[in-house]
C-alpha cells in the first residue's frame, strides 16, 4: 500500500519542527532563559531546520523498499507452535497420500 506523499511530508515536518522547537526550548530553560523570547527562537528555529528536515526525511522513507512482512504468530497462526515444537508436524499442505475430504 503505497502512502500518498503530502501526508506524509506534512506529518514527518510537523514532528521535525515540534522536535526541533521542544528540544530549544528545553535548552534555553536549562540554561535559565526564562522570556518569550525564548519561545519565538525556537519556533522560528523550529520552522527554518524543521520544514526542510521533514521533507528530507519523507523523501527518504519513500525511496527506501518496503520492509518484508515479518514471519511471526500474528500473521502464521502456525509460527507459534512452531516456535514452541519444532518437531510438531505441519497441518498444511496436506500429505501426499491425504486424499481430500468427500461432502
Amino acid at each position: 500500500m503505497m502512502i500518498p506523499a503530502a501526508p506524509l511530508r506534512s506529518t514527518m515536518a510537523t514532528l521535525a519542527v515540534a522536535c526541533i522547537a521542544g528540544a530549544l526550548v528545553i535548552a534555553g530553560l536549562a540554561f535559565g532563559w526564562y522570556d518569550w523570547r525564548l519561545f519565538a527562537l525556537a519556533g522560528v528555529a523550529g520552522l527554518v531546520i524543521g520544514v526542510p528536515l521533514g521533507i528530507a526525511i519523507a523523501r527518504r522513507m519513500r525511496a527506501q523498499p518496503p520492509l518484508p512482512r515479518p514471519e511471526g504468530a500474528a500473521y502464521d497462526p502456525e509460527a507459534a507452535q512452531r516456535a514452541v515444537d519444532p518437531s510438531r508436524p505441519v497441518a498444511y499442505p496436506p500429505a501426499l497420500d491425504q486424499q481430500p475430504a468427500s461432502a
